[in-house]
């Protein structure tokens, strides 16, 4: 006797039996997913701004660490040199720090360059809080293209976005841009960097953005100015609203972001906002000025 034909006369022996004792035989089927959560995320829990400043040679990163057990949802920084004119100091990149093979920001990080041949003081601010829903960071791999080309780094479908940056690579780089894109009613749901060398050669952009699910009680305003060298500004917070992040955008023939970082009234400021400053060898230059408040 084959083993097919063992097989088969063991399952009729079964059903005879299982009929004759009054049982019913019901066929296995798989587990079905479990339904997506639809419901409004909470509001971000045990929100702190901590920053970290340190004054570098180019390219040296600067970290901003969160506390244990609080991840980074978003973050800025500012590169700043005495006697320096603007177009000569700019940031190479703000960025999620990230452990390799990890999903979550344990901080932030920023580096600078100084054409000056002078070390940078670079500030960097961690926007932290307890572990958001659906929290994540996507991290883009390394690409090369042309001198101020966008790349945009998306987060996964149903998920929005609560911050992002790059590092810019390449002799003599510069970021550019940094800035949410891709917006619905529910948010941005991607972010978009750009970056630049000396030269207008090619470039390598390293894009990350953080994610979680769609939380309400965020809001963001984005604005628009347009003056000579050094342009930008501070985007506020409306209503006593708190920042949670913000982004920006320089324009021009050879930009360059000086800063783009939390604006705070503990710190001295009216009300908090999102503080950018961008140079350029040509003006006007055009900044784009983007923030996100929250509630409390």
């Amino acid at each position: 006797m084959s083993f097919q034909q063992f097989l088969s006369r063991a399952a009729s022996r079964i059903g005879w039996c299982a009929t004759a004792l009054g049982l019913v035989l019901i066929a296995a089927v798989p587990a079905q997913p479990a339904a997506a959560d639809t419901t409004p995320a909470p509001p971000l829990a045990l929100v702190s701004i901590v920053k970290a400043t340190k004054t570098v040679n180019d390219y040296q990163p600067v970290y901003a660490e969160c506390r244990d057990g609080d991840w980074a949802v978003s973050g800025g920084a500012e590169a700043v040199a005495p006697n320096a004119v603007y177009h000569e100091v700019g940031l190479v990149g703000s960025f999620p720090a990230v452990l390799r093979g990890e999903k979550q920001a344990w901080g932030w990080a920023a580096n600078a360059r100084n054409f000056g041949g002078k070390p940078t003081t670079v500030t960097v601010w961690a926007v932290c809080a307890s572990l958001p829903r659906g929290y994540e960071v996507v991290q883009a791999p390394l690409v090369q293209v042309p001198s101020d080309q966008a790349v945009t780094v998306s987060c996964p479908a149903g998920k929005t976005a609560l911050g992002g940056g790059a590092e810019i690579q390449g002799t003599e780089s510069s970021l550019t841009k940094s800035y949410p894109s891709g917006f619905t009613a529910s948010g941005p749901t991607a972010w978009t960097v750009a970056g630049r060398v000396m030269s207008n050669r090619t470039v390598g952009v390293a894009g990350a953005v953080t994610c979680a699910d769609p939380i309400a009680d965020h809001e963001w305003t984005t604005y628009k100015v347009s003056k000579n060298t050094p342009s930008g500004g501070f985007l506020t917070c409306l209503n006593g609203r708190r920042v949670t992040s913000g982004g920006a955008a320089a324009n021009s023939q050879e930009p360059v972001l000086i800063a783009s970082r939390p604006g705070l009234m503990s710190e001295g400021a009216d009300r908090d906002g999102w503080w950018i400053q961008a140079g350029s060898l040509w003006e006007p230059i055009d900044v784009d000025l983007y923030v996100m408040c929250r509630s409390r």
